[in-house]
C-alpha cells in the first residue's frame, strides 16, 4: 500500500429515490478517489450508504470538503470520518451464522451478547423481516459474518447458541465462512 494514501468513512443517509448512488460515486471520482468497500440499503423510506473511500492526501482533503454538497445538493444528511487501513487479527477464524424464527424485540440483542461474551467480532451483520406464507407471521432473519478468534471453543460457542435459540424458539446455522 502507498504510504500516502488515506481513508475516509463516508455515511450519507436521505429520503431514497433513483440516481442516488451515481450522483455520489460522481462526487467522489471526481475528488479523484475511490470508493474501496461499500454498504448500502433502503430501510424504511431512507436509502443509508457507508462507504470507505481511499486515496492520495490531496483526493481524500477534496472528498472531506463534500459533505455540504452531499446535504445541499443530494439531500442527503452526511458524516466523513477519516480512519485508517483495515488490519484484521490474523488468529481467528471466519464463520457465518444465520438466525431466523417469529419476529419480536431483543432477538439482535440475544444473539450479540453470546458473541460479545465469546469475544467474537462481528464483521458484518444483515436483519430484514419477511412474512410466512398463507399465515403472514412476520419472520426476523439474520445473518452475520464473525471473526471467531482461534483460541475460541465451538462446541461451547454452539451450546450457547442452542440454548438461546430454543428459549427464544429460533433456528440458527454456524459455519465456516469464506
Amino acid at each position: 500500500m502507498d504510504g500516502d494514501r488515506r481513508y475516509v468513512v463516508l455515511t450519507a443517509v436521505g429520503p431514497d429515490r433513483p440516481g442516488l448512488v451515481n450522483q455520489l460515486s460522481s462526487l467522489i471520482r471526481e475528488a479523484g478517489a475511490s470508493i474501496e468497500d461499500s454498504r448500502m440499503a433502503i430501510l424504511g423510506g431512507e436509502f443509508a450508504m457507508i462507504l470507505l473511500v481511499s486515496g492520495p492526501a490531496g483526493a481524500i482533503e477534496r472528498v472531506n470538503g463534500i459533505g455540504g454538497q452531499v446535504e445541499g445538493e443530494l439531500g442527503l444528511s452526511c458524516i466523513l470520518k477519516e480512519t485508517s487501513p483495515a488490519h484484521p487479527p490474523t488468529d481467528y477464524l471466519l464463520y457465518r451464522i444465520e438466525v431466523s424464527g417469529a419476529d419480536r424485540p431483543g432477538i439482535v440483542q440475544a444473539i450479540a451478547a453470546i458473541l460479545a461474551n465469546s469475544g467474537i467480532n462481528v464483521a458484518t451483520l444483515e436483519s430484514h423481516l419477511s412474512y410466512a406464507p398463507f399465515s403472514a407471521t412476520p419472520m426476523f432473519m439474520l445473518e452475520a459474518t464473525l471473526q471467531v478468534p482461534s483460541k475460541t471453543a465451538l462446541s461451547d460457542l454452539r451450546n450457547d447458541l442452542a440454548a438461546t435459540c430454543e428459549e427464544e424458539n429460533l433456528d440458527f446455522h454456524l459455519e465456516p465462512g469464506s
